[in-house]
């Protein structure tokens, strides 16, 4: 059985404000911060308990005992995650945040995946406000560089996260991350938008072949509108992930719902004959 509670991992170019997302979400009850340990030294900018700075050697000797079980190096610095601070964070709150890397991302959802409950959002902007917003950081035009170079890479890996932010509203961000919170805890769910009772069941059929063959879908939209989440469009492919269990990344976008009124006791009939 998975601890109670909800994991949520995010990621995204350096400069997307994945810290500063953070931030504003342990500004609410119920939410708790895992740092992560590093070699680096300590800037200026860094938020508070972002990281743990520790020495190369202690950080070596701590990957040779298994507490560390994921990390990078980057710009000649050792960032990594220990297992144990996910599970004692969950002690003592409901959701837990984690910064993450999206090489780190993967290790983590399969050391961790059946023994927590894991929601990804990937941050995403445009290169060049992500190169202004590492400017002003105060970061060196080297590291900006470097950063930069991964962004194609890691722009790459959005379909494999659950939901997708452009990051370009810090107040309309937070809230979808905290309607997320609440779709991975149980308290909410994805609302359709469209006629919902005249489902194609061959469409649903191919889309789920397309998912067991391992190949990748275009994401399903979706739009926060009065608190809710609605699927703009993929309902199709949102009842096909639902039936494999495979992965279809959720994109938010800036939207109105053509249609909102939904009957729950039906649309909740749909969804429960479609898991697995």
């Amino acid at each position: 059985m998975k601890k109670k509670g909800l994991v949520m991992l995010i990621s995204g170019t350096g400069g997307a404000g994945k810290n500063t997302l953070i931030q504003g979400m342990l500004g609410k009850n119920g939410f708790k911060f895992i740092s992560s340990y590093t070699t680096r030294e300590r800037r200026d900018v860094d938020s508070p308990n972002q990281y743990q700075y520790i020495t190369t050697e202690v950080f070596e000797s701590k990957i040779k005992s298994g507490e560390i079980f994921e990390y990078d190096i980057f710009n000649d610095n050792y960032y990594g995650t220990s297992k144990k601070l996910f599970f004692d964070g969950l002690d003592e709150a409901q959701v837990v945040l984690k910064d993450i890397s999206v090489m780190g991302y993967k290790n983590i959802t399969e050391k961790l995946g059946e023994d927590l409950e894991i929601v990804s959002v990937f941050l995403t902007e445009s290169k060049n406000v992500l190169k202004q917003r590492l400017i002003n950081r105060g970061e060196n035009l080297t590291k900006i560089k470097n950063r930069l170079k991964l962004y194609k890479k890691e722009q790459s890996q959005i379909p494999y996260y659950n939901y997708v932010i452009k990051n370009n509203v810090y107040l309309n961000t937070l809230e979808k991350m905290f309607k997320i919170a609440d779709i991975g805890l149980g308290n909410a769910k994805l609302l359709p938008t469209k006629e919902y009772t005249k489902l194609s069941a061959k469409k649903i059929d191919k889309l789920a072949d397309k998912l067991e063959k391992g190949k990748t879908l275009k994401p399903i939209k979706v739009a926060l509108y009065n608190n809710e989440v609605y699927i703009i469009k993929g309902i199709h492919k949102y009842l096909a992930s639902l039936k494999t269990g495979k992965n279809v990344v959720k994109q938010f976008v800036d939207d109105v719902p053509k249609n909102t009124n939904t009957n729950l006791e039906e649309w909740n009939k749909i969804v429960e004959a479609y898991k697995i």
